[in-house]
This record gives structure tokens, sequence and C-alpha cells, in this order.
């Protein structure tokens, strides 16, 4: 038998690994479109890495990066998108066998996830002052927003870790005391 905040923290972790691959399937199609596009833009004579007269420069540009070191990126990061749903896999394991101590992974991971987007708002504050305003914003915007979810998310899942907590050490204690009285 399963109670509601349990159910919500299997939906958490399914709607996480959910939301991975279709990230992930989004990814291979933008790399596959700029794969097949990247020789017209050479050939038409157009200079990518030459930025427009006037304008600042924007830290990460995609267009600063060589091919090799934009495939790298992307590699890196689809191994911590796979690395995430296994991380995630572990904390629905977690739930659904009663074993919060498969549960700390994901909150680790989650706490490093909130370090992480704090590191951007700061990049991206910086680039508000030396790039592309409203795209720092909009930037800015995602990462307030992504943190707030994943801290509601984290509260969640830290209540069930709580609960499923001091729901074993009761057992514990109810085996302890039918151990006692058997002798």
């Amino acid at each position: 038998m399963m109670d509601a905040l349990h159910a919500f923290g299997l939906a958490i972790g399914w709607m996480d690994i959910a939301g991975v691959l279709v990230f992930e399937a989004l990814m291979f199609f933008l790399m596959r479109r700029r794969r097949l596009t990247e020789p017209a833009d050479i050939e038409s004579g157009k200079d990518p890495i030459k930025p427009k007269r006037g304008s600042i420069p924007i830290l990460m540009s995609r267009a600063k990066l060589s091919s090799a070191e934009n495939n790298c990126i992307f590699w890196s990061y689809l191994a911590m998108l796979n690395v995430w749903i296994v991380v995630t896999l572990v904390m629905i394991t977690g739930i659904s066998l009663h074993k919060p101590e498969l549960m700390i992974i994901w909150l680790i991971w989650c706490g490093c996830g909130l370090a992480f987007d704090v590191l951007f708002i700061f990049w991206w504050i910086y680039e508000l002052f030396t790039g592309d305003a409203i795209e720092a914003l909009t930037n800015i915007m995602i990462s307030l927003l992504t943190m707030a979810i994943e801290f509601g998310f984290i509260c969640v899942i830290y209540t069930i870790y709580r609960d499923l907590l001091t729901s074993s050490d009761q057992r514990k204690t109810e085996r302890a005391k039918n151990m006692y009285f058997l002798i």
C-alpha cells in the first residue's frame, strides 16, 4: 500500500525521466539539423565567427566555438542527462522498496543542481551587462523558475525520505519488541 505522498514522489521521478528523454531527443534533433546546415554556411562565404559590427561579445556563443568544442559540450551534456536518469531511477527504487538511503543520492544531485543554477544566474547577470540583455533576462527567469520547481521537488522527496526513515525505525522497534516477547 502506498500513500499519496509516495505516489507523488514516484510521479516526480517518472516525469523527471520523461522530461530528460524528451530533452535528449530534442538535442539529437537540433544537432542533426545543425550538422546538415553547417556546410551551407561555409559555402555561402559567411564567417560565422566574425561578430556583427558594434555588438558586445556573449560569453559562450556557439558561433565562437569550433565544431569539436560544440560536439564535446553536446556529448558531456548528454552523459550528464543519462546520469540524471540513473539517479532518478535510484530515487524511484528507494521510494518503491522503502529504502530511504537510496533517496540521498537524488537529494545530493538536486542540491548540486541548485548550486549550478545559482552559478548560471551570476553568469547571466554578468552577461546582462556585457551582452544581449533580452537573452540574459530570459535565461535568468528560466533559471529562477527551474530553481523554484527543483526546490519544491527537494522538499517533497525530503519529506518522503524522513517519512520512510521514521517508518523503518518504527518497524525495527516493533521487531525488537516482538523478539523480546518471544524470549
